[in-house]
């Protein structure tokens, strides 16, 4: 394309030579004609052959114009510099500033000797002037391409560069967000260690006590009884086995966590300084959370354990209020609400990670429930969670 351009313009400089000569062009099929065609060609294929090092192109297609204006001197010597121009942008486009700062003053040299050669040979005695219009030659055809060649450049390298810290803090955000459901996950499974630890334990005392108090077929039923008790306990030793590497457990930790345990949890954010209600809706003659499993439970318990220490974090000295409605026959649910801290004028803006809000939704998929936050009406904020029940019971239905 370049090639083409420039042998356009040769073509059109010519034309008008024939109609202006002041415009000081060889006519058309002479020697300088032919041998500033030949050298646009050349420095065209220059830039095709050195595409991968714009600066090499720069030198070469300014060194052709110097052996032009040596061998061919013309007035047709103007042109060349058309090749020379695209060469200086795309040396500035693509490489890097160290190279072109290193090559681009050398080829500035070439074109104004090149061009002071040529005005000589034309028969411009006027050293002084031609020595200036061959420094402004330079800049013009070298250094003017540059300056918008840099500048997209410029561009280009910030753009890369904003995207490769986005990659990277994309990149370590995930890894956060896996690790902290790793922890999370594994924070499970040594509860659910707890929980079978538990439940099993309490097997195999009823084992043991059947067999010591059973009257019919004592023999037999002792055998079974004992049987039940060994079953139970190498079931539970397998199960410490299986986590007892990830299992840390403090004091506190000890008694396993229900919805029943609620209200000593509230009880104990009271005795810190929270500020937190209790708003319990069940059905009469029923016991909390009868039909959800053990593992619901300790979601639910959780759910209310990390919404409570994100109100005090996020919070502080705000009224809390936690309901858990036991009423619906096929869910229980949770809410925990916070109003907004005192003299807050605006909705808070959340400062955490959110890997609080991330392991409680983890809970409520694992035990098939659902569960939301967001801000409310009056710029607080409200952790909701359904919990479903694994078995049926004779509920009443909810009042309208």
């Amino acid at each position: 394309m370049t090639a083409l351009s420039a042998l356009a313009l040769l073509w059109i400089v010519t034309l008008l030579a024939r109609d202006d000569p002041s415009l000081g062009g060889p006519p058309h099929g002479t020697a300088a004609w032919w041998a500033t065609a030949v050298t646009l060609v050349l420095q065209s294929a220059t830039l095709v052959w050195t595409r991968h090092r714009a600066t090499a192109a720069l030198a070469s297609t300014a060194a052709l114009s110097l052996v032009l204006a040596v061998v061919f001197p013309s007035g047709l010597f103007t042109v060349t510099a058309l090749p020379v121009l695209v060469a200086a942008f795309l040396a500035g486009l693509t490489e890097a500033w160290r190279d072109v700062r290193r090559w681009a003053p050398a080829s500035g040299a070439l074109v104004a000797v090149a061009y002071f050669v040529n005005c000589t040979a034309d028969g411009n005695s006027d050293g002084t002037a031609l020595s200036m219009q061959a420094a402004l030659q330079a800049a013009l055809v070298v250094g003017l391409p540059l300056l918008p060649a840099s500048l997209i450049s410029a561009q280009r390298a910030t753009r890369a560069a904003q995207q490769e810290t986005l990659a990277a803090v994309t990149r370590e955000r995930d890894a956060k967000i896996s690790e902290a459901i790793a922890l999370e996950r594994a924070a499970m499974a040594r509860e659910l260690h707890d929980i079978a630890a538990h439940h099993l334990s309490g097997i195999s005392i009823m084992a043991s006590v059947v067999a010591r108090q059973t009257t019919s077929a004592p023999s037999e039923a002792a055998s079974g009884a004992l049987e039940i008790r060994r079953q139970s306990n190498a079931i539970l030793e397998d199960l410490r086995r299986l986590v007892g590497l990830l299992r840390d457990v403090g004091p506190e930790d000890e008694e396993v966590k229900t919805l029943i345990t609620i209200p000593g949890l509230i009880e104990t954010a009271r005795l810190a300084g929270a500020r937190v209600g209790f708003d319990l809706r069940i059905a009469e003659r029923r016991e909390l959370g009868a039909g959800i499993g053990p593992l619901g439970q300790l979601a639910g318990y959780r759910m209310v354990q990390e919404s409570l220490t994100n109100a005090s974090r996020h919070a502080p000295g705000a009224r809390c209020l936690v309901t858990v409605d036991d009423r619906s026959p096929l869910r229980l649910q949770l809410t925990v609400r916070n109003a907004p801290p005192s003299g807050a004028q605006v909705r808070p803006t959340p400062s955490g990670t959110g890997f609080g809000l991330m392991g409680m939704r983890e809970r409520a998929l694992l035990i098939g429930g659902d569960f939301d936050a967001g801000p409310t009406d009056d710029d607080g904020w409200e952790t909701r969670m359904s919990i479903p029940r694994e078995s049926e019971h004779d509920f009443p239905e909810p009042p309208t």
